[in-house]
């Protein structure tokens, strides 16, 4: 066996093994989420911060006064991508370069936000809004961090309303299957999220909050 099949392993491992401490009723992570977990691996990152995004994603839940259950990987990674941002802050370790990357970070969204206006049906009108004021958000010095982060949650929302209904069964059908047993409203939850993932690449709509760039 080949060292990089080795190291490959044990990345799929302790994300896994991670994950499923916080949920002992779950015995194997779905196909689905070992996809995710490919995406992770070809970022590049760093099997650390995976791990304590994870962990940040279930006390953050704990803590939540609505305390919404987690059973996909997919409900973690706002977590762990916030964590990765972090994370390549402390490598930098100095002010000055943060503060370009964050220019950079909200120049390089700005682009996108215009391309996405530019080419969405007419009809979705409450993404344009969604879009617009993100828009102001980020023009503001420095960028409404915060903001963005809760209009990037509103516009998952607003995807799922806009997906047509036979789209949102076939989305938590598959949710089903991954996780049998689970009530309706979680596996509404994740089909939620899996789907504004598909809607997304499939308009080419940005990520809103920074720490996704």
């Amino acid at each position: 066996m080949s060292e990089d099949w080795t190291r490959r392993q044990e990345y799929y491992q302790k994300i896994a093994r991670a994950f499923l401490k916080h949920q002992p009723a779950i015995f194997f992570i779905p196909p689905r989420d070992l996809e995710l977990i490919s995406e992770w691996e070809k970022l590049g990152l760093p099997l650390e911060v995976i791990i304590e995004g994870i962990d940040r994603a279930f006390a953050r839940r704990l803590a939540g006064r609505r305390k919404k259950n987690i059973y996909s990987l997919s409900q973690c990674e706002k977590e762990i991508l916030k964590a990765y941002a972090q994370h390549q802050e402390r490598l930098v370790g100095q002010q000055a370069p943060r503060t370009t990357g964050q220019a950079e970070k909200a120049t390089r969204l700005l682009q996108e936000i215009h391309s996405s206006l530019e080419s969405l049906p007419p009809e979705w009108s409450e993404v344009r809004r969604i879009l617009s004021e993100a828009l102001v958000a980020l023009q503001a010095d420095p960028p409404e961090e915060a903001r963005l982060e809760s209009l990037d949650e509103e516009l998952d929302r607003v995807l799922w309303d806009l997906t047509p209904e036979q789209e949102k069964q076939r989305a938590i059908a598959a949710a089903r299957q991954d996780y049998p047993g689970r009530t309706d409203s979680q596996l509404e939850e994740i089909g939620r999220i899996r789907m504004a993932r598909e809607r997304r690449q499939q308009f080419r709509l940005p990520r809103l909050a920074l720490f996704y760039y």
